[in-house]
C-alpha cells in the first residue's frame, strides 16, 4: 500500500480536480453543535491558519477523487462558501460571487461545468440548492438525507448575517446602508480568506481497495462508526457493482434503511435488528462483538465464496427488515384479520413491557411462519 501525505491549503485542495463521496460513505451526519463548533474555530476564533486534521483520497482518474476521510469537513466547507457566495450576490458584486463560485463548481476538460463536490446521498439537493450559482430558480425537496444538510447551511447563513447586516431588497433605498457596503464586502473578503487558508494534511492513497481498508481502520480507532456503517462499508467493499449508473447493492441497503425510517425509528434501531439478526441465524455474540463475527464469517471463504456470501446476506437483511419492522412497530404493519387477533395482539403486549431478550426468537419464528415453515395456529400460542 503506497500512502502519500502533503500539508495544503483547502483553496490547494479544491483546485486538484473533482472529490465524489464513495457508496459505502455515511450521509452528511454533523449536528448543529458541531457546525457551530466548526464555524467558532474557523471563522471567531483568530487563527492565521487553522489545522482541521487531515483529509484521506484515493484517485480513480485524473483529476477525480473518491474521498475516504474527510467528507463531513470538506462538505461544510462547500456550505460556507456557498454562503459567502450568495451573499457577495445579495450585496451586488458578481465578480467576487464567481470568484467564489470556482472552488463549488468548475469546468472539466471537456469545458462542461462540472461540482468539484460531488455526492450520491444528497443528490439533487446539495448541488440543485446549496452549491448552484442560480439557486433561486431550483426547487428542491429535502428528503431524511439531506435534513442534516439543510440545517447546517441555515446555520451558517444565520451565523455568517450575524456578522454582516441581511441585505434587504424590500427596504426603502438608504445612503447610509449604501456606504457601509464596501466595508461589507472586505468582511465577507477576509471570511473567504479564512475559509480557503484552512490547512490540513492531504494523504493519498493508490487505489479504491486501499480506501475500504483505510477507512475501516480509520472508523474502529477513536469515535466509532455504527455498525451499520461498518457493515455497510463491508459489504459495498465486496460487491462491486458493474454498472456505473445503477448501483444495486447500494439502493438495496439504503432501501433497508428508508424502512425504519418511513417507519418513525431511529437509526440505532437497525443496529439492534442487525444484532437480533445474527443471534436468530448465526449464533452468540455481542453487539460490540457483532461487526467482527460478520467480518470473520464472510472473510473465512474464498473470493467467489465471500462474495456470495455477502450477497446472500445482503438479501437476508433485506427481506428480515420487513419481519423485525412488524415486530417493534406492530401498529404500522398490515396484517390479516386472523393475525391482527393473535400475531398483533402479541407483538403489541410484548411492546408495552418493553422486554427485548426475546426478540431474536420472534423473528426467527415469524421469519418461519413467513416463509411458510410453521403455521399461524403453531405460532400463536407460542407468542
Amino acid at each position: 500500500m503506497k500512502i502519500e501525505a502533503n500539508d495544503k491549503e483547502v483553496q490547494d485542495i479544491f483546485s486538484l480536480g473533482y472529490f465524489k463521496i464513495p457508496r459505502f460513505q455515511r450521509p452528511y451526519s454533523w449536528t448543529d453543535e458541531e457546525v457551530i463548533n466548526f464555524w467558532e474555530d474557523v471563522i471567531i476564533r483568530d487563527y492565521e491558519h487553522y489545522f482541521i486534521g487531515s483529509m484521506v483520497v484515493y484517485q480513480t482518474e485524473k483529476p477525480y477523487y473518491g474521498i475516504v476521510d474527510g467528507q463531513q469537513r470538506l462538505t461544510t466547507i462547500t456550505l460556507m462558501l456557498a454562503a459567502i457566495r450568495n451573499a457577495f450576490l445579495d450585496y451586488g458584486d458578481e465578480n467576487l460571487a464567481k470568484g467564489v463560485h470556482q472552488y463549488i463548481e468548475k469546468a472539466n476538460i471537456d469545458n462542461i461545468p462540472e461540482y468539484v463536490l460531488n455526492s450520491e446521498t444528497s443528490f439533487p439537493y446539495l448541488q440543485g440548492y446549496i452549491q448552484s450559482f442560480n439557486t433561486a430558480e431550483i426547487h428542491c425537496n429535502v428528503g431524511n438525507e439531506e435534513q442534516n444538510l439543510k440545517s447546517a447551511f441555515e446555520l451558517i447563513n444565520k451565523k455568517l448575517y450575524a456578522i454582516i447586516p441581511k441585505f434587504d431588497s424590500t427596504e426603502p433605498y438608504n445612503d447610509l446602508f449604501e456606504e457601509r457596503i464596501p466595508a461589507i464586502l472586505e468582511t465577507l473578503k477576509s471570511l473567504r480568506k479564512k475559509v480557503l487558508s484552512l490547512k490540513l494534511v492531504f494523504i493519498q492513497l493508490d487505489n479504491e481497495d486501499d480506501a475500504y481498508l483505510i477507512f475501516e481502520t480509520l472508523n474502529t480507532r477513536g469515535k466509532d462508526l455504527t455498525t451499520p456503517d461498518l457493515v455497510k462499508n463491508l459489504l459495498l467493499q465486496k460487491l462491486r457493482t458493474s454498472n456505473v449508473t445503477l448501483d444495486t447493492y447500494k439502493l438495496i441497503w439504503n432501501g433497508i434503511l428508508e424502512k425504519f425510517d418511513n417507519n418513525g425509528l431511529e437509526q440505532t434501531v437497525v443496529e439492534s435488528f442487525l444484532y437480533h439478526h445474527w443471534l436468530s441465524k448465526y449464533g452468540d455474540t455481542t453487539q460490540k462483538q457483532l461487526f467482527g463475527e460478520i467480518k470473520k464469517y464472510i472473510d473465512s471463504s474464498s473470493k467467489n465464496d465471500s462474495e456470495n456470501k455477502c450477497r446472500l446476506l445482503l438479501l437476508e437483511f433485506q427481506k428480515n427488515s420487513d419481519y423485525y419492522v412488524s415486530i417493534v412497530s406492530p401498529d404500522n404493519h398490515q396484517w390479516s384479520p386472523e393475525e391482527k387477533n393473535s400475531i398483533y395482539q402479541s407483538l403489541k403486549a410484548l411492546r408495552l413491557f418493553n422486554v427485548k431478550q426475546q426478540t431474536s426468537m420472534i423473528l426467527s419464528l415469524l421469519r418461519a411462519y413467513r416463509e411458510n415453515k410453521i403455521t399461524l395456529k403453531a405460532l400463536r400460542p407460542i407468542l
